[in-house]
């Protein structure tokens, strides 16, 4: 008897992820809001992505110049918590205009092209190098969601 497996993660499974703002709703700053947002759109147009965040722990700083405000994303086994401001224990940090942040998730601006011209910056700890790169990885906007680009002129 041969059997057809399909491999694949379902909608159960996408929504599996809990995405909370620790100071709820109406309280939470914009950006915590707009995090949130991007992290369930980006589950949601690539379920593997559950996966990538339950192997997670730990907490990166997001630092917007422009505007200004800071964000925690707490990743734990069975979610993320997104909170206004920087905990003291960060595993790691990125700091940049928001404008500019967005736009390297989505793959319009290069990061290290960024970080080298100094208007990206990342920091990491020393125990946890690789730490801020599995996060952005996770942030990453999939392929098939990111804008078509535009042909060179």
């Amino acid at each position: 008897m041969n059997q057809t497996m399909t491999v694949g993660i379902s909608e159960a499974q996408a929504s599996a992820l809990r995405i909370t703002l620790a100071d709820g709703e109406e309280q939470a700053n914009i950006f915590a809001k707009l995090l949130k947002q991007h992290i369930e759109g980006i589950v949601e147009g690539d379920p593997a992505k559950v996966t990538v965040a339950s192997k997670i722990r730990g907490k990166l700083g997001l630092h917007s110049t422009d505007p200004e405000a800071l964000v925690t994303l707490v990743f734990g086994g069975d979610g993320i918590t997104i909170k206004d401001g920087f905990d003291a224990d960060l595993d790691g940090r990125i700091t940049g205009p928001l404008k500019l942040q967005t736009e390297t998730l989505i793959a319009v601006a290069n990061p290290y092209a960024e970080m080298l011209k100094r208007r990206l910056k990342i920091g990491v700890k020393w125990s946890r190098p690789l730490f801020t790169a599995q996060t952005y990885a996770f942030l990453k906007v999939p392929v098939s969601m990111r804008p078509p680009k535009e042909p060179a002129a």
